[in-house]
């Protein structure tokens, strides 16, 4: 399709469809079905003085207001002043008049404010929400992006084949955009509780209003920041499984191993990063434009699916941190039943899940980040200790220096789990203030990752050889300083976890209430607390399920959860890209060869190998 071929009337048509037109109060919520039947052109489009933003807002209704007159006939008549007949009130009701005339009372702004702030959230109450199931997770809205140039570029994949030609005007381009239904927004923000009611804010602007502006710009992360985000969203729980995941693999193998998925690894991220240059919006939004809605469902279902999988894993991980701490301080007097940790541990990660609001679990990350820290230096200290405790260097036992040809596919499953961090690839690129340094940085990030990675591993390893246990830190000598290692890194993971579960809840929140929220409905909030309690429910079962073989479950989460968003979607997006040719084209192939190899071969390898130990 031609952006030229759009004429003039079907442009003002689609874009009326997103104007308010006045006709009554009630047009401030517009309902699905309004939205999508056209409007009919036969007068012009009234501007709303009365709201909020009309100065802003004034340019495009006269805009539309020149095609609705240039393509209907009967809307072509003189401007008088007559047109402010047009124009309803701000407000209707069958008592208005008397609410204005109490406005120059002592207090009648305030109650007027209060009393229309009362209807409008009724109007919110009476929604009546289509099936979200319609739409899956999320209507279509605008998607996020901090790129704003009126193409026809990340649209639809039927538009020009990718061609980027620019539109004549931003209405044309709205116009196409709405035409094609492509805006599919992925926000996955909660809302319920972090809007507070305009009744508690001051009538009087204080002193933070007048900072505001100045903060916006502090809130862009420099490069230094960045390197910190990107590290942190790389180094989790999964480091601790690597001196036995190195065990599994062989030492040389498992060096060799990491640092080539590494580099696989880095050059899917930055397909990814080249897709979001030509195409706008989220991980998410980028398959839907390339291949559909339905690509979109899958790219949303596998994030959920890998967020549940590192909740699985860091509960496993807590538990027998927490067991064998309480075993230790207690010098073998105490040992607690594992299904009791898990339910204790489910009862504590409940409350934290029913935040809202992101925001207020950043205290909760920030100590976690210190703990996690803590918990690295200590354990490798204690792995040198280890090595050099009779003077001259010495390894334990059973050490495969080279390859161990019995379990190495559970080892390339936990690699690809341990660079697992593609989510906040795109999140932290869009933070930074200078964009198009985002690669050079990610690239240090990933080489600072891998170094750390294979430090850990092969540290342990060496240290404790065919004795290391499945996590790190249980290798620890017994002694306080030890177990408070253990666990603090237990309380670290205990915290992340409820961060790590908020996509995959607000995913599934979103595919079975749509936009419906519960802040003014209780009975729409305690399903929604009892849908959130039953994600830490499901994900602790499943925890308990693989509990006794922690590496071979760690490694089918890096297979089935972690292979399609790292190894798969990116060159698999980055091949639709009409730029994509040549020697591109052909490395995107083998990396979806690969990437599938690598998700087959470890899921089934690694299955065998549990059941046959089951």
């Amino acid at each position: 399709m031609n952006n030229s071929s759009i004429p003039d009337e079907k442009i003002a048509s689609l874009v009326q469809q997103h104007l308010v037109d006045g006709s009554e109060n009630d047009n401030l919520i517009i309902d699905e079905a309004t939205r999508n039947s056209p409007p009919i052109l036969e007068t012009e489009i009234p501007v709303p003085y009365h709201l909020p933003g009309a100065a802003i807002t004034h340019d495009i209704y006269t805009h539309a207001n020149s095609l609705v007159m240039a393509s209907s006939p009967s809307a072509r008549r003189t401007k008088s002043m007559t047109n402010l007949k047009d124009v309803p009130p701000a407000i209707s009701s069958s008592n208005s008049v008397n609410e204005f005339e109490n406005l120059d009372k002592p207090g009648g702004f305030r109650r007027f404010h209060v009393h229309q702030q009362h209807k409008l959230a009724q109007k919110h109450q009476e929604i009546d929400e289509s099936s979200a199931f319609q739409e899956l997770f999320r209507p279509d809205s605008v998607c996020s992006s901090t790129r704003t140039n009126y193409q026809t570029t990340g649209l639809s994949p039927k538009i020009n084949h990718f061609d980027s030609k620019p539109t004549r005007h931003f209405l044309e381009y709205l116009a196409i955009a709405s035409y094609m239904n492509q805006f599919a927004g992925e926000d996955l923000s909660d809302t319920e509780e972090d809007e507070e009611d305009e009744e508690s804010t001051a009538l009087l602007p204080t002193q933070q209003k007048a900072h505001k502006k100045k903060e916006v710009k502090s809130k862009k992360a420099n490069v230094v920041k960045t390197i910190f985000l990107l590290f942190k969203a790389f180094i989790g729980s999964g480091i601790l499984f690597l001196p036995k995941a190195f065990s599994n693999g062989g030492l040389l193998f498992s060096i060799v191993t990491m640092w080539f998925m590494g580099g696989i690894s880095l050059y899917c991220f930055l397909l990814l990063l080249d897709c979001k240059e030509h195409l706008t919006g989220s991980y998410g939004d980028m398959g839907g434009h390339l291949y559909g809605h339905w690509m979109r469902r899958v790219v949303l279902f596998s994030i959920a699916i890998s967020q549940m999988g590192f909740m699985c894993g860091g509960s496993i991980f807590i538990v027998e941190n927490i067991t064998e701490a309480v075993r230790a301080l207690s010098n073998n007097q105490i040992h607690l039943n594992n299904a009791v940790v898990f339910v204790m541990l489910a009862i504590l990660l409940i409350p934290l899940v029913l935040i809202r609001n992101i925001a207020k679990l950043s205290p909760t990350a920030l100590l976690s980040d210190a703990l996690i820290v803590g918990g690295l230096i200590a354990l490798l200290a204690f792995d040198c200790i280890e090595i050099f405790k009779q003077g001259e260097p010495q390894t334990g036992p059973g050490i495969h220096w080279i390859f161990n040809s019995a379990h190495y596919s559970v080892f390339i499953g936990t690699a690809v789990y341990s660079f697992e961090g593609i989510g906040l690839i795109i999140p932290i690129r869009d933070s930074m203030e200078k964009p198009e340094k985002f690669p050079a940085v990610l690239t240090f990030v990933m080489i600072l990752v891998a170094s750390t990675l294979c430090a850990v591993g092969t540290l342990g390893y060496v240290a404790f050889g065919e004795n290391i246990k499945t996590v790190a830190l249980l290798n620890l000598p017994p002694g306080i300083i030890p177990n408070s290692v253990q666990l603090g890194y237990a309380i670290a993971v205990l915290l992340s976890n409820a961060l790590t579960l908020f996509p995959t809840i607000r995913i599934i929140e979103q595919a079975l209430f749509g936009e419906r929220t519960g802040k003014h409905n209780m009975g729409i909030k305690w399903q929604k607390n009892a849908l959130r309690a039953s994600v830490v429910i499901v994900g602790t079962l499943v925890a308990w399920a693989g509990a006794n073989d922690l590496d071979k479950f760690i490694s089918l989460i890096g297979s089935v959860c972690c292979c399609p968003l790292s190894l798969i979607f990116p060159p698999l997006f980055h091949l639709a890209l009409p730029s994509t040719k040549g020697t591109k084209k052909i490395i995107d192939i083998i990396l979806i060869g690969f990437g599938s190899a690598v998700m087959l071969f470890t899921f089934y390898n690694t299955s065998k190998q549990w059941a046959t130990v089951g």
